[in-house]
């Protein structure tokens, strides 16, 4: 128990900005080494078909008085709005924030606050996405009121005005800002045409002339059953749960024929693309070729990638072109997943005059990568604290359910949370560096901005 309480110390420490930049602390160490490191997750996911049909996934926990409820459209998100009504699931999500026929905007917030509910909507480019967290005394009332937000929402002119007046302020905000610019850029590059490359720049123009009637129609056609993916977490029997989500969800139209997009013709072909505008510091972006979730590659180039640049300060790039050459400010890479788009993507921003020694270097280190791989101590301090890390993720009933609801999407299984670790542990070193070899070696596409010959 004093090592748990220790190691919570230590993260609020973190998380409150006490431990200071020049700290000689090792956090990953720490983490490496705590007492979680060999924990399992032992909370068990069960499959669920409520009596009218919904199906949805379960962990019931007794020991806390929290529930959370994390649902999702499929076919949705900003990807699937027409041409002509783009960001209409964007507004349509905020929209829901007004309240209901009942309780107008001051008098909804009001109750959420005063019964300790939480509930807010998003949409992102696949996915409309909800979520409800209540203490589960309160469990009737916070229902309740989620059913009154999704089917009598009050909708009013006056509040679209205010969403609409926000949004375009947010785009002028954006357009006078690099890291936009860089962003629309790249993803045009990237996705070409396709829906993906959308961004609240080209939304702005449809955007303005959504009506109330949009939205309506938006939330009536395309929330629909069979689109419906839902995960519950928290002090809740599954006969509760399923009494909730079927007074709620079951009123949603069964089913609509909207088809799932085609696949993005990705442009990684390894070229620059050049952003003309004069700024402080040139920023970069750039991309390589990818593996979905369920790729057998997966594990691999997650841990490949955690060790060349995505752990951050600590990892291969960054102490190198940060820590040891003073390039960048910052030198990352993460992956992107998704089953129509895999990709890798990364980034760095600096002053004009380091961008040929960091370009220099960054090939450089790909390159070594790619063809000499991992160390073995890097690959145990990666397989430590992604095997210590990972529990810290659930520490509420709303990361636990929205978990649920991504192991659903993802098609990860039932016993994912159990199995996860071992996925980690089972990934030997020639794994990773057969991973880096294929994924490292290319050479990226890139978009810059900044650099002013």
């Amino acid at each position: 128990m004093t090592k748990i309480l220790s190691f919570i110390s230590v993260l609020v420490l973190i998380v409150l900005g006490v431990v200071y930049r020049n700290s000689t602390i090792d956090f990953d160490k720490i983490v490496a080494n705590s007492v979680l490191k060999e924990k399992t997750f032992n909370k068990i996911a069960q499959e669920i078909v409520t009596p009218k049909g919904i199906k949805y996934w379960l962990i019931e926990d007794k020991q806390i008085e929290l529930i959370g409820l994390s649902f999702s459209f499929d076919k949705a998100g900003t990807a699937y709005d027409e041409q002509e009504s783009q960001g209409l699931s964007l507004i349509a999500a905020q929209m829901l924030d007004e309240g209901t026929k009942e309780y107008d905007y001051e008098k909804y917030h009001n109750f959420l606050d005063l019964h300790g509910v939480a509930i807010g909507f998003s949409a992102d480019k696949e996915y409309f996405n909800g979520y409800i967290t209540t203490p589960s005394y309160n469990k009737m009332q916070a229902f309740d009121m989620l059913d009154k937000v999704l089917f009598e929402p009050r909708l009013g002119d006056d509040f679209l005005s205010i969403l609409k007046n926000k949004f375009a302020v947010s785009v002028k905000t954006q357009r006078e800002t690099p890291k936009s610019e860089l962003a629309l850029k790249f993803k045009q590059e990237i996705y070409g045409n396709h829906p993906y490359a959308r961004t609240v720049e080209t939304m702005a123009e449809s955007v303005e002339k959504l009506t109330i009637n949009d939205i309506k129609n938006f939330l009536q056609a395309d929330l629909v059953q069979n689109n419906l993916i839902i995960g519950v977490a928290g002090n809740i029997t599954a006969d509760e749960a399923s009494k909730f989500i079927d007074m709620i969800f079951a009123k949603f139209n069964r089913e609509n024929n909207k088809p799932k997009l085609k696949a993005p013709k990705l442009n990684l072909i390894p070229e620059i693309t050049d952003i003309k505008r004069k700024t402080a510091q040139v920023i970069s972006s750039f991309a390589l070729k990818g593996v979905k979730r369920l790729d057998a590659d997966f594990y691999p180039l997650h841990i490949a990638n955690y060790i060349f640049a995505g752990s951050g300060l600590t990892s291969r790039l960054s102490l190198i072109t940060r820590e040891k050459e003073g390039l960048t400010y910052g030198a990352y890479t993460y992956l992107v997943t998704d089953e129509n788009s895999p990709l890798i993507i990364g980034g760095f921003s600096l002053v004009p005059e380091n961008y040929s020694k960091m370009k220099e270097l960054l090939s450089e280190q790909m390159q070594k990568f790619a063809t000499n791989g991992a160390t073995k101590d890097e690959l145990k301090a990666a397989k430590d604290y992604l095997l210590a890390s990972y529990n810290l993720r659930f520490k509420s009933t709303l990361a636990l359910s929205g978990m649920l609801n991504e192991m659903q999407k993802s098609k990860l299984g039932l016993d994912f949370l159990q199995k996860r670790n071992d996925y980690i542990k089972s990934v030997t070193l020639d794994d990773v560096n057969k991973a880096a070899a294929k994924y490292f070696a290319a050479k990226p596409k890139e978009v810059r901005i900044g650099l002013i010959e």
